[in-house]
């Protein structure tokens, strides 16, 4: 069964900035032409996916939500000067139609844009949300109210459903179109060992993955880092969070902290970065610059953000081993199901673990080549976003079923 489907999705800033110095001509082009230059070089998840949806005989469409200068275009082409830019998202829900509505980044709806918009859109049968991140309250009411919520881990979905969120798993996957756009001629494996990705400090995003980064460095381990770092502002804000909340607790009116979403981000002690880390970290990179950085890494580092728990499911898991290079991941419960551990990927258990096993894969260059290729002809064959867009489709079509008969 076919349908209409309509994401509300946003996109990384630092591929956005990308994006528009590369093409600077854009400015004067339409929505439509704009629109479609951006879903066909982007390489996150909504582009992927709505260009599959497509594949696959979905009539899909996507709204950026964080891609301002795509969304003033709209707003000048289709509406009133004076509507706010979460009003412009409900109008092109509006004009599109849909009967599905797909919410991949729920910060910039709330519960009476929700609500509202099921009364607006008669065409729309279901509201479903895609979230991989930390749960809280705000959150957590938000999606109670859509039909379902698609997210990528197990531990995620016994969460959501603890919470009363009906979940289905869907983990992320590997775009096989991008093989096509990587220039193997630049291939020459110009680093050992790489780690790309946000280090943000703090309970519930990267406090763990930081810990590992910075002891690595002092190991004094080559490790080529391409990172997004926090503001030294953030970072002070965070440490000033934390003295607030043992105050709060020494006063003994830490109940406060239920209703003050803001204190959780200083709920552990914040340590700020190294000047080790700081003297080696590079800028980070994003669509096929870092496809490209992957393939010119022999090894590359995956380790999870703290929401992940016990459970493996990051992006990092499919672009690393799809685009054929060798995955260094932290051990999880469910990684098993996904890979076959020493042959496919390799795991590491604690800091140590992952230093010894980065050297013997750098020392032993042809096991670490053929535990690369099985582990993209595992992604290639399973873990493709063709799969997980035809998974969703089944979900949504069993979905569709079940209102039939209530």
């Amino acid at each position: 069964m076919s349908f209409k489907l309509f994401t509300i999705s946003s996109m990384y800033p630092g591929y956005i900035k990308s994006f528009y110095n590369r093409f600077s001509e854009i400015n004067s082009m339409s929505y439509d032409d704009h629109y479609n230059i951006l879903l066909e070089d982007t390489t996150e998840f909504v582009g992927s996916y709505t260009r599959t949806f497509i594949k696959l005989g979905i009539d899909a469409k996507c709204a950026i939500a964080n891609d301002y200068k795509l969304q003033l275009k709209w707003k000048k082409e289709n509406c009133n000067q004076d509507v706010s830019f979460r009003k412009v998202l409900f109008e092109q829900v509006i004009k599109f139609n849909p009967e599905i509505l797909s919410i991949e980044n729920i910060s910039y709806t709330d519960i009476e844009w929700l609500k509202n918009i099921r009364t607006s859109v008669k065409s729309i049968r279901l509201v479903m949300a895609f979230y991989c991140s930390p749960l809280n309250p705000k959150i957590i009411e938000r999606l109670k109210i859509v039909d379902f919520v698609i997210t990528c881990t197990p531990g995620l979905k016994c969460e959501m459903e603890k919470n009363g969120i009906k979940s289905y798993l869907v983990y992320h996957g590997f775009d096989k179109e991008l093989l096509k756009r990587i220039n193997e001629k630049d291939i020459n494996h110009q680093s050992n060992f790489t780690f790309s990705g946000s280090l943000s400090a703090g309970t519930g995003f990267h406090g763990e993955r930081l810990d590992l980064i910075e002891k690595i460095l002092k190991y004094n381990i080559d490790i080529s880092l391409y990172v997004n770092l926090e503001m030294q502002l953030k970072i002070r804000t965070k440490q000033a969070l934390y003295f607030i909340i043992k105050l709060l607790k020494k006063m003994k009116i830490a109940r406060l902290l239920n209703h003050i979403h803001l204190l959780r981000y200083g709920e552990t002690k914040i340590i700020n970065y190294s000047n080790l880390l700081l003297k080696r970290s590079q800028k980070p990179v994003f669509g096929l610059e870092m496809y490209n950085l992957f393939k010119n890494s022999k090894i590359v580092l995956n380790f999870h953000g703290d929401v992940a728990g016990n459970s493996a499911g990051n992006m990092r898991l499919f672009e690393v081993t799809g685009i054929g290079s060798c995955l260094l991941t932290d051990n999880k419960q469910n990684l098993s199901d996904l890979f076959e551990i020493g042959k496919e990927i390799v795991v590491f258990d604690n800091t140590e673990d992952c230093i010894t096993k980065a050297k013997w894969l750098i020392e032993h260059d042809e096991e670490r080549k053929r535990i690369a290729l099985a582990g993209q002809k595992k992604t290639l064959k399973y873990h493709s976003v063709d799969d997980r867009c035809n998974s969703i489709i089944k979900i949504i079509n069993n979905e569709i079923s079940k209102k039939k008969y209530m």
